[in-house]
């Protein structure tokens, strides 16, 4: 049998005014007896009126959280899909409207990803994360797995310790959108294991979403506790970290059917004996500790 490997519970996209869905994920979470590792934005709907240190009921919710183990990292700034880079081309596929603007307004998106505005856009959201926890974060997930050079090297001068970004197994969501014969693929070239880029900024890849916009059947949601366990067993041969990812609307849809694949993968991997479920700072003092660059 092989050794165990660290397993993370992963959430994107909770932002201000979602005080009402983090606690069902805490509570959710705390039920299983697992951390979870929550994406927050910093300003949603690109209005400084949602920006995160303006709701105090979430951000009083967050910290209790963080007693009690779970962990908070940022997620963007405004979150919109070419905001780091280009998302990786299989979540074009899946977003079609993403994929449009990239087709007309390219040069548009382009100017985005010069090394100053990088710097820009990552310096407004850590002022925010900053008034919201009188601290930074240190470790940046970006959305729709998008990135570019000048992102990573941003990231770096700006002393973030990793970045969570790169999806090296997309299956997941090609069945969000109904292509349910597409097999498991871990794509040649794109390793699964967390590495230090050139620019001295770790990468942690993600595993995939099986509860994003799960259809209101029991065999499919079956299918998908499945693919998470396939997947799980392709770390495990790797010996590699797992890091789940969720969105919290993706759990809540069509009355939780994304919660329903949770209640039936979490508890799935743990009889397996070979999954350890830890945050953040416990992963990455472990592995960059014991791969020193």
């Amino acid at each position: 049998m092989s050794n165990s490997i660290p397993v993370v519970w992963t959430n994107d996209d909770i932002h201000s005014g979602k005080s009402a869905e983090l606690k069902r994920q805490l509570d959710f979470l705390d039920r299983h007896g697992i951390p979870g590792v929550f994406f927050v934005i910093p300003q949603a709907r690109r209005d400084p009126a949602n920006d995160l240190d303006k709701d105090q009921d979430l951000i009083a919710l967050i910290k209790d959280a963080e007693q009690r183990g779970h962990e908070f990292y940022q997620h963007g700034f405004q979150h919109h899909p070419f905001e780091c880079g280009i998302p990786d081309l299989g979540m074009l596929e899946v977003d079609s409207g993403a994929a449009r603007y990239f087709d007309t307004r390219r040069s548009e998106v382009e100017k985005l990803h010069t090394l100053e505005a990088q710097m820009e856009m990552l310096e407004n959201g850590s002022r925010i994360w900053k008034r919201a926890f009188g601290r930074t974060s240190s470790g940046f997930r970006p959305g729709w797995g998008a990135y570019c050079e000048n992102f990573y090297k941003a990231l770096a001068l700006l002393g973030y310790n990793w970045v969570s970004s790169k999806i090296p197994c997309m299956t997941s969501w090609a069945w969000t959108i109904e292509k349910w014969d597409r097999p498991i693929d871990f794509r040649e070239g794109m390793p699964t294991s967390p590495h230090l880029l050139e620019h001295g900024i770790w990468e942690y890849p993600i595993a995939g979403d099986y509860a994003f916009r799960v259809p209101q059947d029991p065999t499919l949601i079956s299918r998908m506790v499945q693919l998470g366990l396939d997947e799980f067993e392709v770390f495990s041969e790797r010996s590699d970290p797992m890091l789940i990812l969720s969105h919290w609307f993706g759990l809540e849809h069509l009355e939780s059917t994304g919660y329903a694949v949770h209640e039936k993968l979490l508890p799935a991997l743990k009889a397996t004996n070979r999954a350890r479920f830890v945050g953040m700072k416990d992963l990455v003092e472990t592995y960059q500790n014991r791969q020193s660059p």
